[in-house]
């Protein structure tokens, strides 16, 4: 998935899943209690000379779950067991990627809501699953059903606003956003107000939610990294590249196998020019979680440094890891959009940028939707679509880039030279080929 949608879903299910664990101490169950080794997970498909075996990281998750299915299998009635479960199995997705674990935790959701269908947080399970599927549709509908049961319950709230988001529904995201935070100041509602300024170009209000956010209380090990992490990211785009060193490093030290914070540090490399350093980091990343943005960030930085061959390879299997979330039922095709547009078939990324954008006219899919345009030189068209990307306000480097080489190709040099400085400014490492393509393009700019 790209970068911006697979960074908020996992953050919608990194909060979603706080609450579910909020929930099961209030029920006297303690998640997370005896560190053990991963078992086996299923294994994304590999592409010839790419690492085959996914490093997954050590997870106290793995017993949670164990424990659970055996209360859940002494009694089947138990609604709390089987809620517990299906925010346990959601948070091994966000440990590992692995979108087969929907439908256990779909499963375990649904049982809950047959046993207990008054309870909200198992509403909130359900949302965050159809959120992390990008069934924003029907998250919506599920997420008011949760506010409807319990109004001043944060992370149901929050459901709604992502949902929200995710529809291209800024105006009513910020409204119910203030509605969400009106009923307490936590991760769940702090991280959201963060991703929404961000989204308005606001990086100042951004890093100073994400920071309060940092502060939550009880977050297992694996959460506190990834807000570092995210926390990183948003230093790197307000000009701190030491302070995203120094956050990425502290996930790093709770998480040594933390792919997100790898992957920071690679763009950092990418932005200094050490592109061995960059492969190395996109390397690991990509072995611990298969993610496609993962798998790409290697393929550019290796294409970067001139090693053609290696870069094919991770494109393919990078291809096949958004085919993989696909067959699970997730909703991928913007993610396939900007693929086909970089490195397959533009005219097929403008069928799936087309579906991607009547299913929900997002910024991103406005990107998508534009960049698949511009691959096929259709620039006046392209153009209308990159404005309607930008209209928030957004610095998103990638967001940026596009609209810059749209304005370029058009003729328009003041727009050209704007966007792409801006790219590279917040983040001159978002692409190793982006950027180097963006400073190509200001070059060639007449003055």
């Amino acid at each position: 998935m790209n970068d911006g949608t697979r960074r908020f879903a996992m953050l919608t299910i990194l909060v979603l899943v706080v609450s579910g664990c909020n929930a099961a101490q209030a029920s006297g169950v303690a998640p997370n209690q005896a560190a053990v080794p991963t078992g086996s997970a299923p294994q994304s498909p590999s592409a010839p000379g790419t690492s085959a075996a996914r490093v997954f990281p050590i997870s106290r998750t793995v017993a949670e779950i164990a424990r659970l299915e055996a209360a859940v299998a002494a009694k089947p009635s138990d609604g709390d067991a089987q809620r517990d479960l299906g925010f346990a199995l959601l948070q091994r997705v966000r440990e590992t990627a692995d979108p087969s674990l929907y439908a256990p935790a779909a499963a375990a959701f649904d049982a809950a809501r047959a046993i207990t269908p008054d309870d909200a947080q198992v509403l909130v399970g359900i949302g965050g699953l159809e959120l992390g599927k990008h069934q924003f549709a029907d998250a919506l509908a599920t997420g008011r059903a949760a506010v409807e049961l319990s109004p001043n319950l944060p992370s149901a709230r929050a459901v709604v606003v992502d949902a929200l988001v995710e529809l291209g529904r800024y105006d009513e995201a910020d409204a119910a956003a203030g509605e969400m935070l009106a009923t307490g100041s936590n991760l769940s509602t702090l991280a959201r107000i963060s991703y929404l300024a961000e989204l308005h170009g606001k990086l100042d209000v951004a890093l100073t939610a994400m920071r309060m956010a940092t502060k939550t209380p009880g977050l297992a090990p694996e959460n506190v990294a990834f807000v570092d992490a995210l926390l990183g990211n948003l230093l790197v785009y307000t000009g701190d590249s030491t302070g995203a060193t120094d956050a990425y490093q502290a996930a790093l030290a709770l998480v040594p196998a933390h792919a997100p914070s790898l992957a920071g540090e690679g763009r950092l490399a990418v932005a200094s020019g050490d592109l061995d350093t960059a492969i190395a980091r996109f390397q690991r990343a990509a072995d611990i979680l298969p993610l496609p943005e993962y798998v790409l960030a290697l393929a550019d930085a290796q294409s970067a440094a001139g090693l053609k061959e290696a870069a094919t390879r991770n494109e393919k299997l990078a291809r096949a890891e958004i085919q993989l979330f696909q067959a699970s039922g997730v909703v991928v095709d913007v993610d396939l959009a900007l693929f086909e547009a970089d490195h397959g078939d533009p005219a097929q990324a403008l069928r799936y940028a087309e579906v991607g954008y009547r299913a929900t006219p997002t910024v991103r899919a406005a990107d998508a939707l534009g960049w698949a345009l511009h691959r096929l030189g259709r620039d006046v068209e392209a153009r209308r679509r990159s404005d309607e990307a930008l209209r928030l306000g957004s610095r998103d480097p990638l967001l940026r880039y596009h609209g810059g080489a749209i304005a370029a190709a058009l003729g328009d040099v003041k727009t050209a030279r704007a966007d792409l400085t801006l790219a590279l400014s917040t983040d001159p490492g978002f692409s190793a080929t982006g950027a180097a393509e963006a400073r190509r393009i200001i070059g060639a700019l007449p003055h």
